[in-house]
């Protein structure tokens, strides 16, 4: 019995964490989106248009950042250019010697939330043995800023921040609820039917004012009909005297 409540209780902190885990995703469907759970999602693509790339400089550091697509980056003064070589980067960092270090490229980059509490959207690039990890922070109606926030040399871990407007969360774009719809097709069927109708028997019959209403005995009838319903609801579906004599 003791085995089994404790089988039980593993499952349910397994359920629990996974559940956990999987609600907070972000699945990345390109470069620059990636969407929640709850079909929210974020879009920063737009950035993809910028013809230079951000530049941000702290101490002896000198890093250009382009999202969402790879460019050639040109540095003056270095014939020798990782970063402009080949089919372009998407991050690059100038040291103050002059030494030029490709941080990746839009293949090395997975979007996803952040660790802890707070989630909000990072870019993470793996290249070779560095990993450059870029907090997307959303402002609205700001310029985009590109930003160094801490660098680690002897583990080779470099800290960013995106500022933009871009990056906040977009709500899905909700359809046409199903009420909605329905009452869209009642009125055209009943344009339909009406219209319709009415242009049929005009043109066979000959008909005129209301004989060009379909059915028009039924719907002359109906308050009748819906008359008699009434009554005989409320009389407990039973028939008046007349009627059952």
């Amino acid at each position: 019995m003791c085995c089994r409540n404790g089988t039980l209780v593993a499952l349910a902190l397994f359920l629990i964490l996974f559940c956990d885990s999987t609600s907070s995703e972000c699945t990345q469907l390109g470069p620059c989106v990636c969407r929640l759970p709850d079909n929210s999602y974020y879009n920063l693509t737009s950035l993809a248009d910028k013809k230079e790339p951000l530049i941000a400089d702290k101490d002896d550091l000198t890093v250009y950042f382009h999202p969402c697509k790879d460019i050639s980056i040109p540095i003056s003064g270095n014939l020798n250019n990782p970063c402009f070589n080949g089919s372009g980067v998407s991050l690059c960092m100038l040291e103050k010697a002059k030494k030029i270090i490709n941080l990746g490229t839009i293949n090395d980059t997975h979007m996803k939330l952040s660790n802890g509490n707070n989630k909000f959207p990072v870019f993470e690039i793996h290249h070779d043995n560095m990993t450059s990890i870029i907090n997307i922070v959303c402002v609205i109606n700001s310029d985009v800023h590109f930003m160094i926030d801490q660098v680690f040399p002897d583990t080779k871990t470099y800290h960013f921040m995106l500022v933009s407007p871009y990056g906040c969360k977009k709500e899905p774009q909700r359809g046409l609820s199903t009420g909605s719809v329905l009452v869209i097709l009642f009125f055209t069927f009943a344009g339909i039917y009406l219209i319709g109708g009415a242009v049929v028997l005009k043109t066979l019959r000959g008909a005129t004012g209301w004989e060009m209403l379909p059915n028009h005995d039924f719907w002359c009838e109906l308050p009748l009909l819906v008359r008699d319903g009434i009554v005989f609801t409320f009389n407990c579906c039973r028939a008046n005297s007349y009627e059952r004599i």
